[in-house]
């Protein structure tokens, strides 16, 4: 079946207000090609607390909202990060087996505190689903935005993304110079991309296949403007079995990668394909190849 619309991510209208707010940030606190980002400066720069402990529960429950004193006792064991708009102050729970987790999670409650707009509410209490490509609402969206553009430094980071192979090594490399998960980094390195290519990522559903393993369906995926402009009814699988060529990544517990016939607009075409598992999320880059022989053409 052909991808949902609502499964194709896209960068939040306030985009180019969000990236001046970086840039500035970057600038101010001397971080501008620092890498990775250090983000306790970017928090000294804006007057953030950046705080490892929650202070006194009680104390800091008085400085919400009621709406929110509820969410926070309701959710308070699986929350990644608090933003206290009122004392200007954040907290993130350290994260020792995913670094690039935790740091994303910094910047985007960085992000609360510094975007001018988020100031209507006076906390903001993040989980996974906030902290999520999916993130239900314009401010988490844009939170998420903020927090990806300050590990990345913005448009610096499109540079360097083009002058690697589209393949996770790349990926990885880039991960693990800016301090970011190579999940988030494989997302932000598709966005950059000026050639036909887009990210896929798959989840365990309920459902069981026949080896018995849990179906894999698709959930959020990001292409680049170009895949996006010439490939905007492209069929994808909904959901991968085992046998499937891109799930044995996940059989193997290695990257792999192959070529594979897609529908778009009534043609079958090929695309270069390269799977990663990580755990969690089978991802799946996909590339239509350039036509270097028509280069060649040109050239002679």
């Amino acid at each position: 079946m052909a991808l949902p619309k609502q499964k194709i991510a896209v960068r939040p209208e306030s985009e180019p207000k969000l990236s001046t707010l970086v840039r500035k940030l970057l600038r101010e606190g001397d971080a501008e090609g620092v890498l990775p980002t250090p983000l306790d400066r970017l928090f000294d720069v804006a007057k953030v607390k950046n705080i490892a402990e929650l202070p006194d529960e009680e104390a800091f429950l008085k400085t919400l909202s009621t709406k929110f004193r509820g969410l926070f006792i309701s959710a308070k064991q699986k929350l990644r990060g608090v933003a206290d708009i009122r004392e200007r102050a954040s907290y993130v729970p350290p994260d020792p087996n995913n670094i690039g987790r935790e740091r994303f999670a910094k910047g985007h409650e960085l992000g609360h505190n510094v975007i001018p707009w988020h100031n209507i509410d006076p906390a903001y209490l993040d989980d996974d689903e906030s902290l999520g490509p999916s993130a239900k609402g314009i401010f988490e969206h844009e939170a998420n935005f903020f927090s990806s553009d300050v590990i990345f430094q913005g448009s610096g980071f499109r540079t360097l993304a083009r002058d690697f192979a589209p393949n996770f090594d790349a990926v990885f490399k880039l991960a693990f110079d800016h301090g970011a998960s190579r999940q988030a980094t494989a997302w932000r390195f598709v966005e950059e991309q000026d050639e036909a290519i887009a990210l896929l990522q798959y989840y365990r559903s309920k459902a069981v296949d026949d080896e018995g393993h849990q179906v894999l369906a698709i959930w959020r995926s990001v292409g680049s403007p170009e895949f996006n402009r010439r490939f905007p009814n492209i069929d994808v699988p909904s959901a991968l079995r085992t046998g499937h060529p891109w799930v044995a990544a996940r059989d193997l517990n290695r990257i792999c990668d192959g070529n594979e016939n897609l529908l778009s607009d009534g043609q079958n075409l090929s695309f270069e394909w390269h799977s990663w598992w990580n755990g969690r999320a089978l991802c799946v880059l996909i590339r239509r190849k350039p036509m270097l022989h028509l280069v060649g053409k040109l050239l002679r």
